[in-house]
């Protein structure tokens, strides 16, 4: 009796747990400012030899752009990019609409004050073009670019992650 009871418990312990899994193939993700925040939509392209990745969540985007590596990247070469620093073309902005406001945020470089505006680091460890997919990941701080004084002056991202993101 004891032995069935025992089996009885594991087989009602075990049909209890959940196998629900979801995949994010591809996905776009990352922590703002101590939160998940996860794409809905993620692209990317290759324009005037800029590789610009756009990540789409209801009304928020997130660009990360960098220059276009010519050769495929894999996870044994990865190439990093900095941001915010002088004679780097590698950015990383956010926006977002608010009651039909655009808020803007950014990393660059201020030549006139010589300063990094925001900072960061965008790892690309696989651009594949006969797949047409690039994966990485990212971490960043931009700054608010304008002029109201009612929202957040920063934008923090960590631990962001961006996989097979079809590259078009």
């Amino acid at each position: 009796m004891k032995k069935f009871l025992s089996l009885l418990i594991i087989v009602v312990a075990f049909s209890a747990c959940e196998t629900d899994v979801k995949f994010s193939d591809p996905g776009f993700q990352g922590r703002k400012d101590n939160f998940t925040w996860r794409a809905d939509q993620a692209t990317a392209t290759i324009i005037d030899s800029i590789l610009t990745i756009t990540a789409y969540r209801g009304l928020e985007i997130v660009t990360l752009s960098v220059p276009a590596p010519t050769t495929p990247i894999t996870r044994f070469n990865p190439v990093t990019f900095e941001l915010a620093t002088a004679a780097n073309t590698s950015s990383a902005t956010y926006t977002y609409e608010d009651q039909g406001t655009v808020f803007h945020y950014v990393t660059g470089y201020d030549d006139q004050e010589n300063k990094g505006i925001g900072n960061g680091q965008i790892l690309i460890n696989e651009l594949d073009f006969e797949n047409h997919r690039v994966s990485g990941q990212f971490k960043f701080n931009v700054k608010y670019d304008g002029e109201s004084t009612v929202v957040a002056e920063n934008v923090n991202y960590q631990e962001g992650a961006f996989y097979h993101i079809p590259l078009q």
